[in-house]
């Protein structure tokens, strides 16, 4: 009984971890963190056509970026499975308000599977869930008018227009001028 519980508890713990990586991958991209995105995968990462490790994930993320004004990214319906104690698979489903130069704003619902993998760090002594793979599947994407050009929310006053944090964020307001 007492080897069940413990491993439950494991599986549970390394759940948790494994959720908390892909939040952290949301705040990379909300904050165009390319150094926090790197700690987020294995060093021999796949990244299709682009290649292998950390430098194939840098030219990824600053040719995904490099016209990013703003995203966010809210997760849901996060299912994973353990292959062994230290692979085990997801798919996660999301969805992502954003804006780049080039298209403006819009809308997308995107179906993450992923491939995760107990990493040890360099110093060998602790280890850590990462991904291994990533593939990111667009089931949609809707260009909409962008929220950025609404009028101060002046929240809790009014519900509509912009709040505080973007309206101080240096980013939205050169892109509002």
């Amino acid at each position: 009984m007492t080897f069940e519980y413990e491993n439950a508890v494991k599986e549970l713990q390394a759940k948790d971890e494994i959720r908390d990586l892909v939040f952290s991958y949301c705040e990379a991209i909300r904050n165009r963190d390319i150094d926090l995105l790197v700690t987020l995968y294995t060093p021999d990462a796949s990244f299709g056509s682009m290649g292998t490790g950390e430098d194939a994930l840098k030219a990824m993320a600053e040719a995904t970026m490099e016209q990013l004004e703003f995203a966010v990214i809210l997760v849901a319906n996060h299912r994973i499975t353990f292959l062994s104690e230290c692979e085990a698979k997801g798919e996660v489903w999301a969805r992502c308000y954003a804006q780049n130069k080039r298209e403006g704003y819009y809308e997308q619902i995107i179906k993450y599977t992923d491939q995760y993998e107990l990493s040890k760090s360099q110093n060998l002594e602790t280890a850590s869930w990462k991904f291994k793979h990533r593939r990111h599947h667009l089931w949609f994407g809707q260009s909409k008018e962008s929220p950025l050009t609404l009028p101060p929310a002046d929240w809790p006053k009014n519900n509509i227009g912009l709040g505080r944090e973007l309206l101080s964020d240096e980013a939205i307001q050169n892109l509002r001028e």
